[in-house]
This record gives structure tokens, C-alpha cells and sequence, in this order.
């Protein structure tokens, strides 16, 4: 009996101890770079983990668009357990977004080397310091971050100046200031710093436990490629090979080069720019990628309609793969093999219709060329033939042909056959 009690106890202990490490993991997501749609949907995605008691994000940025910075705020505040942002290593930065972000933490920290601030706004096409435009957007931005700051008990008037009048600080200045938490020395350093340590959240005080370490939650590989092609720089690029490359199929329609990459790169950047949601780009890369691969059989583009195709839809995929909020996840090996399919389907459909195109006719009196028939009379040159089952005025160009000789059909003008001998050679 005693042994049967000691087995349930050590069984009750290695299911707590079980459930203790699963729902004790520490998180690290990094940003590095500019803030951007693909930023804040890998931030969310990781801060929707299952298993997760804490979360440190990892940052080194220049700042980025206001839009993706207020999803990965608002992410960060409803997170059920503590967000902790951490600018380093050494020489990081937390510029313009990145000082809003850091600002929103539950726990800020900065490494020693690193700066904060230079928050003020920069919009395209605004109307000068003094514009109506750009005054209404700082004002805004100067509003959001003070009520970060007073929500985390930071100081509101250094984090509006921030913005105002573009203030920055070093690790060591922030600190004085009440602008951040804690400063270190290394990634280790915060480890050692966290780990036991209480932190509030939702009127619930959570207990940090960093002694098993942290769990990084990397970027897969495409979505390191929509970030890095997300820098501002790089995405006005491709919204001009865009437009340039739709308005150069627009006016020397057929080539196909034109269409692959205007229309790509115009999706990319509508992407990078945020007009349209990621999954929303995925969806649409995908429908290009059919529509091109549809086109390359009426369209002769060597095959250029259908490579790039192939390219917009598999890229539409793995943006839609990526995606961990989807219920059912996509598999990436289904992705593959329906692109190849498509492809092989298409690549069939255009040599069909090649074929067809290029079938000799068989309808038609000019389907009756090469055709062969029967003289019925003397032709010299002209007579009477049998084709078909039916007699037909001939007139032969290989001299005189004597009923029940072999013709065949040359040519067709009107009613009448242009016939030679079977056998001969023209």
C-alpha cells in the first residue's frame, strides 16, 4: 500500500514539474532594423506563443512606421505575462519607434553604449515644420507616448521632448532620467538581473523564473527576406520597378518581362508600406501567380509567364505559411507541390494550345492541300477528279494526267483543284 501511495506522490510531483517547465518559458524575439509590417506580425505571432510566462524582445532599431509600432505596442499590452524590451548590445539604439516601444515595456532595460530617443515623426509628403499635417501628427505621437510613460510610471516630460524636440539619451542618462528601469552590461548580465525578480501586470504580480534560460523565436528565412526588402529605401525601389515595369508591358505588351516584375514588386511594396495587411499580400501574390501562368498560353512570352508565375505564387505561399495565426497551419511541402502542379497543369495548357495552333488544317478547302484524289478524266491541263467522294474541277501543273492516275491537291482557287501527279516532286 505504502509503495502504490510513494509511486502516485512521485507521479503527482513529475506532473507538476512538468507543467511548471512548459509554462515557464522565457522568450527572446529580436528586432534588429527598421520597424515594419513583417516586424510587428513576427512579434505578435511570437507573443501568441502557447507555453509562455515572460518574453524579452531584444532590440536594436533606427525606428519605422508608426503603424507597425502601434500593433506591436498594443500587442505587448495584451500580452497575459510580462514584456520585457531590451536595447542592446553595445552601440544598439531605440530611435524614434524603438523609444515608443521601449517606453510600453513592463520592465525597460538599456546595455551600457546603447541610446533612446529622437522620436520625432517623419511623414512623407508633409507639409514643412510649421504644416497643419505634420503639427497634428506630432501632437499625436507626443500624446501616445506621454500615456505610455505615465501608465509605466516613466517620466512624461523627457518622453514628450522626445518626440518635440527629437531628445536623446544615453543608458546611463535614461536611467537618471526615470526613462527606463535598469541598466547592464551584457544580455547575461540581464539574465542574472530578471531572474527571481517580480514584475505587475494586469493587477497580477508575475514572478520571473529564467533558470532553465530563454527560448529564442527566430525569423524564418522568407520572412527575414520581406524584412530586409521592407527598408524604406529598398521598398520606393521596387514601387518604381513596379509602376515602370506595368507601364513597360502596357506599351510593348507580349514580352511578359514587364508583368512579372511590376507586378511582384508593386505587391512587395504595397506590402512594406503597410497599405495592405500581410496575409492580404499572400493572397494576392498567389492570384498573380495563377493569372500569370494563365496568360502564357495565349500570350507566346517563351515561357517568362509562367517562371515568373510560378515565383509570385510560391512567394504568396510561404507569406500565407508564415502566418501562425491561421487555425490550420500550411504545410510547406503541400505549398511546393501545389506550385508544381500548377506549373506542370499550365506548362500542358500552353503546349496544347501551341498544338493546336500549329496543327495542319483539316477543315475547309484549305484543309484539302496535300490532300490525295483520283483523275476521272483527261486532264490537259484541266479535268475532272474524285476527292473525298466527291468530283472536282482540276487543272493539272505536271502535264497531262490520264484517268485513273493518282493526283494530289496543290493548291485550292475557287472551285478548282491545282492537282500533279502523286508521285512527282513540285
Amino acid at each position: 500500500m505504502n509503495k502504490k501511495i510513494n509511486r502516485y506522490i512521485l507521479l503527482l510531483l513529475f506532473i507538476l514539474s512538468s507543467g511548471r517547465e512548459a509554462f515557464s518559458k522565457t522568450l527572446l524575439l529580436d528586432i534588429e532594423g527598421t520597424i515594419n509590417p513583417v516586424v510587428a506580425d513576427y512579434i505578435s505571432s511570437g507573443l501568441s506563443e502557447p507555453g509562455v510566462s515572460s518574453a524579452i524582445i531584444r532590440m536594436d532599431t533606427p525606428g519605422g512606421l508608426m503603424d507597425s509600432m502601434r500593433l506591436i505596442i498594443k500587442e505587448m499590452e495584451a500580452a497575459p505575462f510580462p514584456v520585457i524590451v531590451y536595447v542592446g548590445g553595445s552601440g544598439a539604439h531605440a530611435s524614434s519607434a524603438g523609444a515608443f516601444i521601449t517606453l510600453a515595456a513592463d520592465l525597460a532595460v538599456m546595455a551600457a553604449g546603447t541610446t533612446i530617443g529622437s522620436a520625432h515623426p517623419v511623414q512623407m509628403g508633409a507639409e514643412g515644420a510649421e504644416g497643419v499635417m505634420e503639427s497634428k501628427i506630432v501632437e499625436d505621437a507626443a500624446a501616445l507616448i506621454r500615456s505610455l510613460a505615465v501608465r509605466r510610471q516613466r517620466n512624461p516630460e523627457w518622453a514628450e521632448k522626445a518626440v518635440t524636440m527629437s531628445l536623446s539619451a544615453t543608458a546611463a542618462e535614461a536611467l537618471e532620467l526615470g526613462v527606463i528601469d535598469y541598466t547592464v552590461g551584457s544580455f547575461e548580465e540581464l539574465l542574472e538581473l530578471l531572474n527571481g525578480k517580480t514584475v505587475a501586470k494586469h493587477n497580477k504580480d508575475f514572478l520571473l523564473d529564467l533558470t532553465s534560460g530563454v527560448t529564442e523565436y527566430n525569423m524564418s528565412f522568407f520572412r527575414k527576406f520581406l524584412n530586409y526588402i521592407a527598408h524604406p529605401n529598398f521598398t520606393y525601389i521596387l514601387m518604381l520597378i513596379g509602376i515602370y515595369g506595368l507601364i513597360y508591358e502596357v506599351t510593348n505588351p507580349g514580352i511578359g518581362i514587364g508583368a512579372v516584375l511590376g507586378g511582384i514588386s508593386l505587391l512587395l511594396a504595397l506590402l512594406a508600406f503597410q497599405i495592405i495587411p500581410i496575409n492580404t499580400a499572400g493572397l494576392l501574390l498567389i492570384l498573380l501567380g495563377a493569372f500569370l501562368m494563365f496568360m502564357d498560353i495565349w500570350v507566346p512570352s517563351f515561357g517568362i509567364l509562367t517562371a515568373g508565375g510560378l515565383v509570385s505564387f510560391i512567394m504568396g505561399s510561404l507569406t500565407l505559411y508564415d502566418i501562425e495565426e491561421f487555425p490550420i497551419g500550411l504545410s510547406l511541402s503541400l505549398i511546393l507541390g501545389a506550385a508544381l502542379a500548377s506549373g506542370a497543369f499550365f506548362v500542358f495548357a500552353a503546349g496544347s494550345v501551341l498544338r493546336i495552333q500549329f496543327k495542319r488544317v483539316t477543315t475547309g478547302k484549305e484543309g484539302m492541300v496535300g490532300l490525295k484524289g483520283e483523275a476521272r478524266s483527261i486532264l490537259n491541263p484541266s479535268g475532272e477528279i474524285f476527292v473525298r467522294g466527291e468530283l472536282w474541277k482540276g487543272i493539272s501543273e505536271s502535264g497531262i494526267i490520264n484517268p485513273g492516275e493518282s493526283v494530289e491537291i496543290r493548291g485550292v482557287e475557287g472551285n478548282t483543284l491545282k492537282v500533279s501527279r502523286a508521285e512527282e516532286e513540285v
